[in-house]
């Protein structure tokens, strides 16, 4: 089982060894730690899940639902995309899924599946080969320090999580955001 320490721990390892010029040695693949865990505060940010890393990209970023998956371990993944119509999705059952997904490619793609999901399942099938050298060397350091192997993206799986997870988020309406902003 993978625990939110064991990616604390990748993020540590990586400040030890290359400091303030890690970005000239690592790129976190849309992997970027938000510790400590908070609650992200988009609008469409589930009330009921804590943020653990963003993309970096159009504040796309993905949770920790509170609570237990139906196995009893810490889950379900949530992705927050803002920006689209489908704004959250359940990504993965548990961290260890999660962290699979990402094997070849990393996480920064993952937010296609609202746009383009066809096209996303085939990208995160393979390795990439026109990734960076940043990127590689975040994956590789991923692959050797958690006991993950690839798990393939697939839109059954998707909806297998949907229909289990996704009534168990508690998501704003716009009506209660709009209170909510008005009282800052």
């Amino acid at each position: 089982m993978i625990s939110i320490e064991d990616f604390w721990e990748i993020d540590d390892l990586i400040t030890r060894k290359w400091g303030k010029d890690l970005y000239k040695h690592i790129d976190y693949c849309g992997l970027e730690p938000v510790r400590p865990m908070k609650h992200h505060g988009y609008f469409c940010t589930p009330k009921n899940s804590l943020t653990f890393a963003a993309t970096g990209g159009n504040g796309v970023h993905f949770g920790l639902v509170n609570g237990y998956n139906n196995k009893g371990d810490l889950g379900p993944i949530v992705m927050t995309v803002p920006m689209a119509d489908e704004n959250n999705v359940i990504i993965a059952e548990d961290l260890h899924e999660f962290f699979s997904l990402g094997y070849y490619v990393g996480w920064f793609a993952l937010e296609q599946i609202v746009y383009n999901l066809d096209g996303i399942i085939e990208y995160y099938s393979k390795p990439d080969k026109e990734m960076d050298p940043e990127e590689s060397n975040f994956l590789e350091l991923v692959r050797r320090e958690m006991p993950i192997k690839h798990i393939a993206l697939s839109a059954n799986r998707l909806e297998e999580l949907k229909r289990e997870y996704f009534e168990k988020l508690e998501i704003r309406t716009l009506d209660e955001w709009d209170s909510t902003a008005n009282l800052r």
